[in-house]
């Protein structure tokens, strides 16, 4: 067991205290094994600990209802901090073990690190909030359900065998657990295969039940990431045709199995999302395809109002568009070409961030000789599908953006070595590219060339760009919240700018999300872990603030912008906005300083 000085200093906000204040938590800390099913605590009650799961899976529950699976490092029982009563029963869904630290040691921390104090204050008791509110409202909770990781509904033991064991063996394994499949494994518990009850007629066809399982099972096999969502398997399955999926831990050994009937039973109800994205694949119309967008903006409307993150959200959404765009192109084109194009996404799109309401961002690059003849039907067909055109006029549709390969290589040799304005915007779109449809190696190809004409003077006027708006904070706050701030521009957008010009400055080309980028930049020890953490807190925080209020807006019918003022904010959410542009602040700072750059204060004559 890792001795808990070092589990804890590997949590946040744990790492923002001083070596005297862990001593203070680590001198009341013991171990606590609870069995499964066991109660830790009840709703009503105050409760004397403070709680950090080590193993294990702790439910908590209001009036029998699940609000929240805690796993391995997450806090909980912090509400009685205040004195108050908890909100919730807290129950060991399998055997767990936990660090308990003495209530009253915690609170001398808490008063005195007001950093500390304020993490738990805003981000504990707005999950908390997140989640009840998805608990109590029963139209909306199957539907968020799809955005849960895996390793959260996960929790039977894989049947597993190995390759040289014999089929019998595997039969009689599948038959005493009551299981379809089992999964081969190495030494190191990693899957190499999987075999099923459908390969079990291959033996009683033409088989000995005394041969290896290697000579049956499916090989290699497909696997998912235990932090992979709902969605993520399910839209697996469908585009693989399997019906059962291993799940994998971080260091590649198996976790589990999820079939696509454990997802059905459990959440066929409101099945609206997946339903849709099946039916994209199958749609021959233009028409149809309307139908599937309109239906989908609702859907993911409800998702996020029932306390969906951005995070999760985005990767949902990010493959049903894609499937849109690519499935309108094989419709307007009929599939020819596919591999004399590629047609690329800029924007959030590009960045596999989009949200509810997004327009096209879109180019082609083309391989032969000529440039398409069929983009301006695309956009036209996307935009009559629900996605606006550009207002910068950034499509495909445009000749500009239509080019063959070598166009795009000439594009990018003057826009790096003549850093004009123009040619300085231009980059901040085109390196937020990344392919959709058609023949990704010539995307490739520009990417490869992009690493070598990257200039140091470029970078500089590219980090110029991100510093330049800085947010609206003050002596007494957020500056103007009365009349509204705008997110994208004083909050989305220096992050997202910011992590570019960083990734670009430090070869990371292929990677376009801006949460991705943000982790490539701390493994190569361009940012702090404290750093990376806290700009992913505050992007996905402020994305969410904006995806709310889309979601609002696409369920009064209303038009969506990205303000919000004073009176969109509960006590909670105004604390998390303020800290997160102050985040916000710091990075610019931080580029400032690492590229020697400087805003432009304009002033006005009196």
């Amino acid at each position: 067991m890792i001795p808990p000085r070092e589990f804890i200093r590997k949590i946040q906000p744990f790492s923002f205290l001083s070596a005297e204040e862990v001593d203070i938590i680590v001198s009341s800390i013991e171990v606590a094994l609870f069995d499964k099913g066991e109660e830790i605590y009840s709703v009503g009650k105050i409760s004397e600990y403070v709680y950090i799961v080590f193993s294990g899976i702790v439910g908590l529950f209001d009036d029998e209802c699940a609000a929240d699976y805690l796993s391995r490092g997450e806090v909980f029982g912090i509400m009685s901090i205040y004195g108050g009563q908890s909100n919730f029963t807290a129950i060991a869904v399998e055997e767990s073990v936990c660090y308990t630290i003495e209530m009253v040691e915690f609170k001398k921390v808490f008063d005195k690190n007001s950093r500390f104090a304020d993490f738990f204050t805003a981000f504990i008791d707005r999950r908390f909030r997140s989640f009840k509110t998805i608990a109590s409202d029963k139209r909306f909770a199957e539907e968020a359900s799809f955005v849960l990781e895996l390793q959260r509904i996960v929790y039977k033991e894989p049947v597993v065998c190995k390759a040289n064991d014999a089929v019998a063996f595997a039969a009689s394994e599948m038959e005493r657990h009551g299981v379809s499949s089992v999964v081969v494994i190495d030494d190191m518990r990693s899957p190499v295969g999987i075999l099923t009850h459908k390969d079990l007629r291959k033996v009683v066809i033409s088989g000995d039940k005394s041969d290896p399982v290697s000579a049956y099972m499916s090989s290699p096999v497909k696997t998912i990431p235990a932090t992979a969502t709902v969605f993520d398997a399910l839209t697996a399955m469908v585009d693989a045709g399997i019906d059962h999926l291993p799940i994998t831990a971080q260091a590649g050994q198996l976790f589990g199995v999820v079939t696509r009937k454990d997802i059905q039973v459990h959440l066929e109800p409101s099945f609206s999302i997946v339903k849709l994205y099946r039916k994209i694949g199958k749609a021959t119309t233009i028409g149809e395809l309307i139908t599937i967008c309109r239906t989908l903006r609702l859907s993911v409307a409800k998702i996020v109002l029932a306390g969906a993150g951005f995070y999760d959200l985005t990767k949902m959404l990010c493959s049903v568009h894609d499937a849109i765009v690519a499935r309108t192109i094989e419709i307007r084109t009929g599939g020819a070409g596919r591999d004399e194009f590629a047609w690329i996404h800029m924007g959030s799109s590009g960045r596999k961030e989009e949200i509810i309401a997004t327009d096209q961002d879109n180019a082609l690059i083309c391989g032969g000789s000529e440039p398409a003849s069929w983009t301006a039907l695309i956009s036209e067909s996307l935009e009559q599908i629900g996605l606006p055109q550009c207002p910068g006029d950034y499509m495909a549709s445009n000749q500009k953006w239509n080019q063959v390969l070598s166009v795009w290589v000439g594009y990018f040799n003057q826009w790096f070595s003549e850093p004009i304005p123009d040619h300085i915007r231009y980059l901040s779109v085109f390196l937020d590219m990344r392919p959709v449809w058609g023949n990704s190696s010539l995307h490739a190809q520009l990417v490869r060339h992009i690493r070598s004409v990257v200039t140091p003077e470029a970078i500089r006027l590219l980090a110029q760009d991100a510093i330049e708006l800085e947010p609206p904070l003050g002596i007494f706050g957020i500056v103007g919240l009365h009349k509204g701030v705008d997110l994208k521009t004083y909050g989305i957008y220096p992050i997202v700018n910011g992590t570019r010009v960083l990734a670009v400055d430090h070869e990371i080309l292929e990677t376009t999300n801006t949460r991705e980028r943000l982790e490539a930049l701390r493994d190569q020890e361009v940012l702090s872990d404290a750093m990376c953490h806290e700009l992913i807190e505050s992007y996905g925080f402020i994305q969410d603030l904006r995806l709310q209020r889309h979601a609002r807006s696409v369920m009064n019918e209303s038009q969506v912008n990205n303000r919000i003022g004073a009176r969109d904010l509960s006590k909670i959410d105004l604390l998390l906005l303020k800290e997160s542009l102050k985040i916000v602040s710091s990075f610019q700072k931080f580029l400032m300083k690492k590229y020697d750059v400087e805003r432009v204060v304009i002033y006005s004559q009196l």
